[in-house]
Order: structure tokens, then C-alpha cells, then sequence
């Protein structure tokens, strides 16, 4: 069979193959400007489909590497830097100088030589405690735009709750000298005699707070002015914990003299709760609280007794508490646990009571006092089962029967302190980086608001106390970065620091005194009993001095141990922060490894290779320009040349 070409066809067929040439030209020519074998994916897929999975691992890499790990490393370089300047200020200046201070306390000048180098040293490490990184604060867990201190003197109510266990209750030495401190030319008639042999040391068993200058509530009249003189309510709460027991369907709870199971009526949920008390005589009780009363019933709903000088209560709340006012048993004491009722689809009830109550003593109001007098200090002295709350010193102290009962506890329960505070200096530590707080606010509308923070310290505060930051810094693998303040800014640093300087004051009061006596005695303007008096001063205030100075003395060689301890703590911080530097120095050699590999990978499967690609572009040059020659010297005889 016979085909028929016609020229049309030719020049078809001769056009389509330079146009065929010339698209492989210019896919060579787009290689060439590019650098990439491919332009879009359909150019070759399987080359599309690995430079996506190979350029989506490094562009991750190049995120641990040039982003995450270079700001971890920043972050941990400034760290280590500032914990290794607050320990050369530990070693350098504080434990010296309070070491100093047993030697240099004779001279005013040397007194305030030492004080002002502790206040100078404690300053800057309460500026070390603020650095940052890039604007976020490196050592207040995830609060990173709040500073470590109180950057300037305010006004602001804060609700502290501290937590801590009762082997942290601590023993002091207080000096009793009456008022012979204050003693100078003016007044040393009026001045209560004293003589040496009425100067005692007596110990003082204490729990020492974070913070002094604590609120204090006054108590108002029926008009709700302050009454006159000055009295004060307690603010204040302090207890133990102690972990729920259940016994079936109740729960708990005892004090020093009492036990009471408690369950709450799921029939009428949640309107009673039912109790079981079991008094130090063995007499045992059964009755019944009407929730938001206090008024114990029986099954009848009639009036039924209870163990004599108790309250009970059921709150609205869900809080069931007991008090115990028992004369015999001092200080008086309040055990309360939290309920919580759930409503279940079938219509039954479920109480859930916390997993932990507490045990409140009662500080009497004749015992909180506004500063740190002679009476204060020895109220604890006098009466032993006396607990004492002074606002100014931020101290609670305890009778020796209260300090044994809190002995007698297992080493690991936890005590809590409650209390107050809205005076705040520069440079106290803000307590929303270390307690449970509630803090009075505003909003941006002006309306009053109270913010809660740490709300998971009271549950667990072994295991909620730290915010940590991690990093990601390579797949599935983090990096701590932060340190937080608790590992090495400490509120009782400051507080010892405060107590040396308190010490060598007191010391200063009593020489003064002493200078103004001698003065007076070597004038001989006063003769008699005058004479007689000063000569009693003099001696007395000798005796005090002798004493605070052995004060000083044992003091300052326990602080000394206790400053190698803050010591040994910040090192373990800095070492610690050291050895996260030496693991992210390996994690970057890494990840600089893993990019230049996959760079090269990327580069392997996506880069053209330009001398293949001369060679194939000159070839199609020349193809080209050859067919060109061919088609015009063909084109030139028509179908009628082939017919003749």
C-alpha cells in the first residue's frame, strides 16, 4: 500500500522535532541558571519526592542547630556565669565577713565596715538573680517577663503560704537586759534597775519565715475603729499536715486529745456530715452538722451532746472542721479537711475527701506582737506551751512544750505558715517564684482581682515546685536549660545575713550605753543613790555585752556551716548547669555533623552537574543548528520536483 507525503507533512513533522530540541535546549538552560536538575515536581518525581523528606529533615536540623541550641547555649552560659558570681560572693565576702564579725565588732567602724560589706555582698546577688537572656529573667521558671526581686519599694497584699517540714524549727539565744540599752544622760534615772545577775540568756526555740515587716490585724470597736490601746487579731495560721486516714466510707481526723470519724450523708448529699469522736476519755460520740451551722443533732433532728469546750462545723464550702478548746491542752487547736460531693448519672453520690488535713494551733492575740521587744521574746520563756507571732522580725516562737511536740512528729511533716504581707522593700525576693500566693490585683478595667499562683504546691509541693524549661534540641531529644530560683537563691541567706547585722546593732547599743555610763561616772557631778545607780549600769551593762557577745560568738560559727551550705547548694547548681554545657557542646558537634551530611544529600540529589550539562547543551546546539541545515536544504523540493 502506497503513502502519499505531502510537503504540509514534512514540515510538521520537521517543526515538531525542533520544537522537541529546543525544549530539551532550554530544560538545559533552565539547569544551567538554577543550578537544580528540577524545577517543578512533574519534571521527575522520585527526585521531587526525596528533596521534600530530604530538605524537611534540614531545615529541622538547622532549627536545633542554628536556633534552639545556639539560645540553650546562651541560656546556660549566662547561668553558669551568674551562680558562679554568687558563689565567689558566698565565699569572698559573706562567709568572710560574717567570720569578721566575731573579731570586728569592738569599734563602730569596724561594725559598720562589716555591715555594709553583707548588705553590699547580698545586693548583688540579688542583681545576679536577675539576670536575663534576650529580655527573659533565667531564674523564675516560666514567669520569664517577671524579675527574681522586688525591683522597687511597693505597696501590693500578698497571701504567702510557706511550706516546710518541722525539723527546719530552729533554736536562738536571746538576751535579757531589760531596757539598759537605751540608757544615756537624759534618762539613766528612769531606767528600770537591773542588776547582772538578773541578765539571762535563754533559748528560744523559733521558726524564722521568709519575709519580716508582716501584716498585722488590728482590733476595731463596734464602730470598727481601733480600739485604744493597740490590740491585734491573729492573721496568721499555722499547722501541721497529716495524711487522710479512711475507715470505710469516713474519714479521720485527730488532734492531741481527740479523734473523729467523719462521713458525709450520701442519702442527703450534700447537706450533713456525720461524726464519731472519741474524747481522751474514751467517751465516744455520735451526732450530726446541718451544713453552714454548727449546731450538732441527732438522728431526730434533736439537740445531742458533744465532748465539752469543742465546736464543730460543716462549711458551704465542703470544709468539716473541729475545734478544740480544751483548757488542758494549749494552744488551743482547729483539724479541718475539704469534701467534695459528686453527683453521679445513676443518681448515687461520691465524696472525695482531700488527701491531706490539717492540724492549726491558735496563737492568742495577747501573744502577736508588732516588733521584737523584751516581751515578745520572753512569752515563749515564761509560758511553754505559748506560741508567739512577731510581725516585724516575720518570727513564730514557741514554748519548749509546743517545740517538743512538734519533735515528737515524723521528721517529714510538713508544717504551714499562713500570713500577710503588703510593705515590700527593693530587693525581697517575690514570693509568687517559691510559695503558694494569692496576690490582689486589678484588671485592665480597674475591677478587683486576686491571682493565685503555685495552686499545685499544696497538693504535692515535692513534685509541683519546679518549672522547667526545656529545649528541643534534636528529634525527641530535650535539654534543661534553666535553673530555678530555688536551687540557688535562698530567703534564709538573706534572713542570716539580716540576724548578723541585728546582732552586732545590739552589741553597738549595749557600748553605747556603756561609753554614756562610764562618761557620767568619770564627771563624778552625781553622788549617792545616783552614784550607786550608775555603778549598777555600768556592771549590768558589761554582763549583757559578755553575753551578746558569746551570742555572737556561737552564732556567727552556725552561720558559718550554714553558708557553706548555701555554698555546697549553688555549686551543685553551677556544676550541674555545667554539665547540661558539656552534653549541648555534643549535641551541637552532632547536629553539625547531621548537617553537613544531609546538605550534601540535598545537594547530590537536587544540584545538576554543569559539565553534563555543557556537553548536552553543545550537543543540542549542534543537533539543532544540523537539523535547521537539513530541513531547509529539504524543504526547498516540493511534491511536484518528486512527480516529475
Amino acid at each position: 500500500m502506497a503513502m502519499r507525503i505531502t510537503s504540509k507533512m514534512m514540515q510538521n513533522t520537521s517543526l515538531r522535532n525542533l520544537n522537541i530540541n529546543k525544549s530539551r535546549q532550554e530544560k538545559l538552560t533552565n539547569q544551567m541558571s538554577t543550578g537544580k536538575k528540577i524545577t517543578r515536581p512533574s519534571d521527575d518525581p522520585v527526585i521531587a519526592i526525596r528533596s521534600l523528606k530530604l530538605n524537611s529533615s534540614l531545615d529541622k536540623i538547622d532549627q536545633y542547630y542554628e536556633k534552639n541550641a545556639s539560645d540553650a547555649q546562651s541560656w546556660l552560659e549566662l547561668t553558669q556565669s551568674a551562680l558562679h558570681t554568687v558563689n565567689e560572693i558566698l565565699t569572698n565576702d559573706i562567709r568572710n565577713n560574717i567570720i569578721s564579725a566575731k573579731s570586728s565588732y569592738k569599734t563602730v567602724k569596724d561594725r559598720e565596715a562589716v555591715i555594709t560589706h553583707l548588705r553590699k555582698a547580698m545586693e548583688e546577688i540579688y542583681s545576679t538573680g536577675n539576670a536575663d537572656s534576650g529580655g527573659r529573667s533565667i531564674f523564675t521558671g516560666y514567669r520569664t517577663d517577671m524579675p527574681l526581686t522586688v525591683t522597687a519599694a511597693k505597696t501590693e497584699k500578698n497571701r504567702i503560704t510557706e511550706q516546710f517540714n518541722n525539723d527546719t524549727i530552729d533554736k536562738m539565744t536571746f538576751v535579757y537586759a531589760g531596757d539598759i540599752n537605751t540608757i544615756n544622760e537624759g534618762n539613766f534615772k528612769d531606767v528600770k534597775d537591773i542588776t547582772k545577775d538578773e541578765i539571762s540568756s535563754n533559748y528560744i526555740y523559733r521558726k524564722r519565715l521568709a519575709y519580716g515587716d508582716l501584716d498585722l490585724k488590728k482590733k476595731v470597736d463596734a464602730d470598727g475603729k481601733p480600739v485604744e490601746p493597740v490590740e491585734y487579731e491573729s492573721n496568721i495560721d499555722i499547722g501541721y499536715m497529716s495524711d487522710t486516714v479512711y475507715d470505710g466510707d469516713k474519714v479521720k481526723l485527730s488532734t492531741t486529745s481527740m479523734t473523729a470519724y467523719v462521713s458525709i450523708d450520701t442519702d442527703k448529699v450534700p447537706n450533713e456530715a456525720v461524726f464519731t469522736v472519741t474524747d481522751e476519755n474514751n467517751t465516744t460520740y455520735n451526732f450530726r452538722i446541718i451544713k453552714g451551722t454548727d449546731v450538732p443533732v441527732d438522728a431526730n433532728g434533736n439537740p445531742a451532746p458533744i465532748p465539752a469546750n469543742t465546736k464543730f462545723s460543716f462549711g458551704e464550702d465542703g470544709t468539716i472542721k473541729f475545734e478544740n478548746n480544751n483548757p488542758n491542752l494549749q494552744p488551743k487547736e482547729t483539724a479541718s479537711i475539704g469534701s467534695k460531693v459528686t453527683k453521679n448519672a445513676d443518681g448515687t453520690s461520691t465524696v472525695e475527701f482531700d488527701k491531706k488535713f490539717k492540724t492549726s494551733f491558735t496563737i492568742e492575740p495577747e501573744n502577736i506582737y508588732a516588733s521584737g521587744t523584751n516581751d515578745a521574746y520572753m512569752s515563749v520563756v515564761k509560758d511553754k506551751n505559748a506560741i508567739s507571732f512577731i510581725a516585724e522580725t516575720g518570727e513564730i516562737l514557741f514554748g519548749e512544750t509546743i517545740a517538743e511536740r512538734f519533735k515528737h512528729l515524723p521528721s517529714d511533716t510538713e508544717l504551714r505558715v499562713t500570713y500577710d504581707k503588703s510593705e515590700w522593700k527593693k530587693n525581697d525576693l517575690d514570693p509568687v517564684h517559691y510559695f503558694y500566693t494569692e496576690r490582689e490585683g486589678k484588671t485592665a478595667s480597674g475591677k478587683e482581682k486576686t491571682l493565685v499562683y503555685n495552686e499545685k504546691f499544696l497538693e504535692d509541693p515535692s513534685k509541683e515546685g519546679r518549672q522547667i524549661i526545656e529545649y528541643d534540641v534534636g528529634n525527641n531529644q530535650t535539654l534543661q536549660v534553666n535553673t530555678t530560683a530555688d536551687e540557688a537563691f535562698s530567703h534564709a541567706l538573706g534572713r542570716d545575713v539580716e540576724e548578723v547585722i541585728s546582732m552586732l546593732e545590739e552589741y553597738g547599743s549595749y557600748q553605747t550605753s556603756l561609753e554614756e555610763v562610764e562618761k557620767l561616772i568619770k564627771s563624778e557631778q552625781y553622788e549617792g543613790d545616783d552614784a550607786l545607780k550608775l555603778t549598777r549600769q555600768k556592771e549590768a551593762l558589761e554582763e549583757a555585752m559578755t553575753r551578746v557577745l558569746d551570742k555572737i560568738n556561737k552564732r556567727c560559727d552556725e552561720l558559718v556551716k550554714d553558708c557553706d551550705g548555701y555554698f555546697a547548694k549553688t555549686q551543685l547548681a553551677e556544676t550541674d548547669c555545667g554539665a547540661r554545657l558539656a552534653r549541648l557542646d555534643m549535641v551541637q558537634s552532632r547536629l553539625e555533623m547531621q548537617q553537613t551530611n544531609f546538605g550534601e544529600l540535598v545537594s547530590e540529589n537536587e544540584d545538576a552537574d554543569y559539565t553534563d550539562l555543557v556537553i548536552q547543551l553543545k550537543s543540542i546546539e549542534m543537533t539543532y543548528q544540523a537539523a535547521l541545515s537539513a530541513i531547509s536544504y529539504t524543504m526547498q523540493t516540493s511534491l511536484l520536483d518528486f512527480i516529475r
